[in-house]
């Protein structure tokens, strides 16, 4: 019993550094964060952080991995329900502006500190990129197995659909919209328009 309690006390204790280091970092950014204000948020001593972490930039680099992470399942596990492909497309954008509205300061400030990501993760992200591709690809099979949409080429179709609602969810970030969400939901609803019925008015 004593190691899995001890183990299971690490865990909590690497939990609490992750989201200290979240808030303090989307409060002051890379560069003004300090090791000794993540530990004091987090209630431990500096040195403890140490112990998980040795140093700032792989702290950093581990809490976005955990963001992202969280992200990935969410998508993922979006894509598990729904009783056809429209409805599992849905739920996946829906997913995607949940995680939007809790990580518009997480997206600004990977953007403004990308530097400190290292390539390690830059990759683990990419791979992760490639997973969504591959579910959106999967979902848009169906649609064509249901007869919902034409015989088309997936990866081409999901790239563009990812691409697109990315960059919006950028513009919504960078420009500050405080109707960000309400702005996310009406692009939904307008890809899905397009994605169904063309830009052709014939």
């Amino acid at each position: 019993m004593q190691p899995e309690n001890i183990s299971e006390k690490k865990a909590e204790r690497y939990e609490d550094i992750i989201r200290a280091a979240f808030d303090v970092f989307i409060k002051k950014g890379f560069h003004q964060t300090k090791m000794e204000e993540i530990a004091r948020k987090a209630g431990i001593g500096k040195g403890t952080i140490y112990e998980y972490f040795p140093g700032k930039k792989e702290l950093f680099c581990g809490m976005v991995k955990e963001c992202m992470t969280w992200y990935f399942d969410s998508i993922r596990q979006s894509t598990e329900h729904g009783e056809n492909f429209r409805q599992k497309l849905e739920n996946m954008m829906d997913a995607h502006i949940k995680f939007a509205m809790h990580a518009k300061k997480l997206t600004s400030l990977m953007s403004h500190d990308f530097t400190y990501i290292s390539r390690d993760l830059h990759m683990w992200i990419m791979q992760g990129q490639k997973k969504m591709i591959g579910l959106v690809e999967g979902i848009l099979r169906q649609g064509i197995d249901e007869g919902m949409l034409r015989p088309i080429d997936v990866h081409l179709a999901a790239v563009m659909f990812l691409t697109s609602w990315r960059i919006f969810f950028a513009e919504s970030v960078f420009n500050d919209n405080e109707d960000a969400e309400l702005s996310l939901e009406k692009m939904k609803e307008k890809t899905l328009d397009i994605l169904f019925h063309g830009i052709m008015n014939v």
